[in-house]
């Protein structure tokens, strides 16, 4: 590409040739840009600063490209060591890792990985800043080893989930700067590495977000369903009978909602696993009653709090805790001998898991278990893949999201499962 002033001021970080200028580049490092001339000199490669863009302009910088291309290759390596002042040979330009981060993040942003401030960015900026930068922040990235890694991840070693985000997350931030040129050693945070021999012994427990038993959920059900009386319930109801995570349900909107062919699109943005795509969630006619039964709206949010925003997780969660009843999840209870109780998410999820392969219900043998995966937007690696694989199911999920809703209503006004 040919350098231009506007280019400059907004290059990502890396090096930036000019088709203009043979052997110019831009060097620009997450704190600063510089020009650079670059040639090849008996098989090896030489760099050569010409300044700051602060300092000199593009047509200065290409005056002394051409200049240095027009020296024969002896003079052009006496220039190179008349560069190289003593107390420059050893000076290495640091990057601190709090900058590499957030050049991570410029790059996620701006090759689409991420929208701004959308789920992923703002989970991303807030494990940088209560778990990753009080401790490495501040450090050179070169000096950063396993050690360092592993002093992250074992103050947060009670919480398996976290960890793994962490770890996930470390490596990506390394990977990048490797490729950028900011780190030049083994990916700290690799697994495979060092790091595995660093962490804890002691395994730690993972503690699953407590469910209903399958033959607790009717009943459970019948009495959120008589408890209808607030925002969060009717979303708390909602969730359970699609399946679907806290978040996905709080933010539903009218818009999404196809009552003629009883289907739910629900976008990327939408969904924890934004990467799988889209999803198309079939409505069961229960469901489709259920939102009649709410007065749709053209557009807009369904489910609001009293100011007509979207209802928070807190609110959501303690839908189990008010609706009439002691609702335990049993197993989880037996298992860490303490009461746990059942949430929103542990109801919508596993227990819709549970229920889906219940020998009890003849489940097992009724229901395909990628197909249960599928309707929980779960990857399934089988071959296929994307919207294709997920639309491919569609008649078996929607066979199966009725029976479930079915079976939720089964103790509701006398029906039976």
């Amino acid at each position: 590409m040919n350098l231009t002033k506007r280019f400059i001021e907004t290059a990502p970080v890396g090096y930036h040739r000019d088709d203009q200028c043979s052997g110019l580049y831009l060097k620009v490092r997450p704190t600063t840009k510089s020009f650079v001339f670059r040639r090849m000199v008996s098989g090896k490669q030489k760099e050569i600063s010409l300044g700051s863009v602060k300092k000199i302009t593009l047509p200065v910088a290409r005056s002394k490209a051409d200049s240095l291309r027009a020296l024969d290759g002896e003079s052009f390596l006496a220039e190179v060591e008349k560069k190289k002042k003593p107390s420059e040979e050893t000076k290495i330009e640091v990057v601190l890792f709090k900058d590499a981060a957030r050049g991570f993040e410029k790059w996620s942003i701006e090759s689409g990985k991420w929208q701004e401030l959308n789920k992923s960015h703002k989970l991303y900026l807030g494990r940088l800043k209560n778990h990753i930068f009080p401790i490495l922040g501040e450090r050179d990235i070169e000096t950063i080893t396993p050690n360092d890694i592993a002093e992250v991840l074992s103050r947060k070693w009670k919480s398996p989930q976290l960890v793994k985000k962490l770890r996930g997350l470390l490596k990506q931030i390394f990977d990048w700067s490797s490729a950028k040129g900011f780190f030049h050693h083994d990916n700290p945070a690799s697994i495979t590495g060092p790091l595995k021999y660093l962490l804890p012994s002691e395994k730690a427990i993972t503690k699953n977000r407590g469910a209903l038993s399958v033959e607790d959920l009717p009943s459970f059900m019948k009495a959120l369903h008589e408890h209808l009386n607030g925002a969060s319930f009717c979303c708390g109801f909602f969730a359970i009978l699609t399946a679907t995570r806290s978040g996905t349900a709080r933010r539903a909107r009218w818009e999404q909602i196809n009552f003629e062919k009883k289907e739910w699109t629900i976008p990327p943005d939408q969904l924890k696993v934004s990467e799988n795509g889209y999803l198309i969630v079939p409505l069961a006619p229960e469901v489709i009653d259920f939102l009649k039964s709410l007065e749709p709206q053209e557009e807009g949010l369904i489910f609001t709090n009293s100011k007509g925003r979207i209802l928070s997780d807190t609110i959501f969660s303690r839908v189990p805790l008010e609706v009439p009843g002691n609702w335990q999840d049993k197993e989880q209870s037996l298992i860490h001998n303490k009461n746990v109780r059942a949430t929103m998410h542990g109801i919508a999820r596993a227990t819709f898991r549970t229920w889906a392969q219940d020998d009890r219900l003849g489940n097992d043998n009724k229901y395909d278990p990628r197909v249960a995966e599928l309707c929980l937007h779960h990857k399934v690696d089988d071959g296929y893949g994307g919207a294709y694989e997920r639309n491919k199911s569609f008649l078996r999920r929607r066979e199966m999201m009725n029976d479930w809703a079915k079976y939720c209503f089964s103790e509701i006004e006398g029906r039976s499962s």
